[in-house]
């Protein structure tokens, strides 16, 4: 992950180029989340504040910020903040945005934010279906994205023993998945990433966002339940509760959750792999074992 800069760091001139959308900035305040941005803070200014974060150009986090940057004008204030204005000076990009007020959500058992999350999930399958043209589609960006059919060929002995021995199952399940759709998904709903204030709650962060089936963003939040203590079962009870995710064939979810526990699988065996990916893929895993052994 890249190391985070002081609003003092940025060059001079990026500086200036904020604060004459700005006005002079009093104090920049770094957000506890954002693993991408190589900049990020609520500046408090004459005006009001105003979330900026940014990369340097040529760092690969930057495709990220032009996505989200290319995406922004198409999200309506329902589901997420209104992108202001983009800064391309001195070798950064910077985007600026209304400030979203409201805490993390806590997806645990019982929290009062699940019915935001699941109200704000419902309506971004309603608002971003069609998808528009400008989204990059999610089978393209997985094409070659390793999985349990490169484990398949040499299982590794530290394996997960049951998916050591159901690797050529999970195998030929990923490779059945279609991602084929015309909604345009956030893909990282993890709590970080959901802002709840009250009884709304707003999407943040949409640089992995593509173009994939209506399904796919509550499938996502499947994992993110049972990584914050919901039993397979009870975060499939929660998602069914979303028409999108009610509507998706038992086969499609069956071959999501393989593909997604063998994408996580193998990124924890990268060199720059954190606690977090190994977290993801247990979880992941966890859910595919139990649509394959009974609820698909």
């Amino acid at each position: 992950m890249p190391r985070r800069e002081p609003w003092e760091a940025l060059p001079e001139g990026v500086r200036r180029a904020v604060e004459r959308h700005t006005g002079p900035v009093r104090s920049a305040i770094a957000p506890e989340h954002g693993r991408l941005s190589e900049f990020s803070a609520r500046l408090e200014t004459e005006h009001g504040p105003v979330f900026c974060k940014g990369v340097r150009t040529y760092r690969p986090y930057a495709s990220g910020h032009r996505n989200e940057a290319a995406l922004a004008g198409f999200l309506p204030a329902a589901v997420a903040p209104l992108m202001l204005w983009t800064i391309e000076r001195d070798g950064w990009l910077l985007l600026g945005f209304e400030v979203a007020e409201g805490q993390s959500a806590s997806l645990a058992p019982g929290s009062p934010d699940l019915a935001a999350v699941r109200d704000l999930v419902v309506t971004m399958a309603q608002e971003l279906t069609p998808c528009p043209t400008a989204a990059r589609d999610l089978t393209e960006r997985w094409a070659n994205a390793p999985s349990w059919s490169v484990l398949y060929v040499n299982p590794p002995g530290d394996l997960d023993p049951w998916a050591y021995e159901n690797v050529d199952t999970l195998a030929a399940l990923e490779r059945r998945l279609s991602l084929a759709g015309n909604t345009l998904a956030h893909v990282d709903l993890n709590p970080g990433n959901v802002l709840v204030n009250g009884t709304h709650a707003l999407a943040v962060d949409w640089a992995w966002a593509s173009r994939g089936p209506v399904w796919l963003d509550p499938a996502y939040l499947v994992t993110r339940l049972i990584a914050h203590g919901h039993p397979p079962k009870e975060a499939e009870a929660w998602a069914r509760t979303i028409p999108a995710f009610a509507a998706a064939s038992d086969d499609d979810l069956t071959q999501f959750a393989a593909r997604l526990s063998g994408m996580w699988e193998f990124v924890t065996r990268t060199p720059k792999a954190g606690p977090m990916a190994r977290q993801l893929a247990d979880v992941a895993l966890n859910w595919a074992r139990y649509r394959i052994e009974g609820a698909g």
